[in-house]
């Protein structure tokens, strides 16, 4: 005990002593004067907690009305449903309700198809139980009847209205414009600068370019006889069978285009003669 602790004593009065902050022990050396240390603030005193109770209820909200729109309907196309076929030709009608132009000179169309075939589909309607209405392909039809072939290429409407076959029809006939001519000229002199203007291809372009008069239909009639044209028609078909048989001998040889054309024309002739051996 130093003399200052003593003389304290002597006094009766005790060493004040620094009370350690609330809840951690006085970290001070035993016989070291004590230290004035800050005590920590009070924390703040909590809110009283309510005593446990029953839950409050919980309430729904209303529920709110939410209108009910009805969809919009597809638009279901009237037409039913389109197929190709080949039809034959003896089950379409002579129905000619849907004709919006005549027919007319069917020459250059014929040697066309004889040509090329088809190419495109003329558009019927079924008409129950087992017959066709010709919608549009009048020419067509008219062409390939006169060519005595067997079927005809169609796309088959079925369930068609009358109403929308009539305006099919109209369609087609309105909406179909030829090339103009112009545009068949400049075709034409394109074709023979590269060297791609066939015989065929010229004979067609020369007759879709001549005027209407070329084009009309002869107005002197001539009786013809049938037994001199049939001689006349053999006179040729030898010459040509002759130029044929000389052909065969080189037609390995024959430019790719020429064997075409070729190959084309006695298709034709084979058509030809297997239908007038059913006459």
């Amino acid at each position: 005990m130093n003399a200052e602790n003593k003389a304290d004593e002597v006094n009766g009065e005790p060493s004040p002593q620094a009370e350690p902050p609330s809840g951690e022990a006085a970290d001070v050396p035993s016989g070291a004067p004590a230290e004035s240390v800050p005590a920590e603030p009070p924390a703040p005193a909590e809110a009283p907690v309510a005593a446990a109770s029953e839950p409050a209820p919980v309430v729904s909200p209303e529920p709110v009305p939410v209108p009910v729109v009805s969809p919009e309907p597809v638009p279901v196309p009237r037409r039913g449903h389109v197929a190709p076929a080949h039809i034959p030709l003896e089950r379409i009608d002579e129905d000619t309700s849907l004709q919006i132009r005549p027919v007319g000179e069917l020459t250059a169309l014929a040697t066309d198809l004889a040509r090329l075939g088809q190419l495109s589909p003329v558009d019927v309607r079924f008409k129950p139980p087992d017959r066709f209405q010709i919608i549009s392909g009048f020419r067509r039809v008219a062409a390939l009847r006169f060519l005595k072939r067997d079927r005809v290429l169609a796309r088959l409407h079925t369930d068609l209205s009358d109403e929308d076959a009539l305006l099919m029809a109209l369609a087609s006939a309105i909406h179909a414009s030829p090339v103009d001519r112009e545009d068949l000229e400049a075709q034409r002199a394109k074709l023979e600068a590269e060297g791609r203007l066939t015989p065929i291809a010229r004979d067609m372009l020369d007759k879709a370019l001549a005027t209407d008069d070329a084009l009309a239909p002869e107005t002197v009639e001539e009786e013809v006889d049938a037994d001199e044209l049939a001689v006349e028609a053999t006179q040729r078909l030898v010459d040509i069978n002759q130029d044929l048989a000389l052909l065969a001998d080189v037609f390995s040889d024959l430019d790719e285009t020429r064997k075409q054309e070729l190959l084309t024309q006695l298709r034709y002739s084979s058509d030809l003669v297997a239908w007038l051996e059913r006459l």
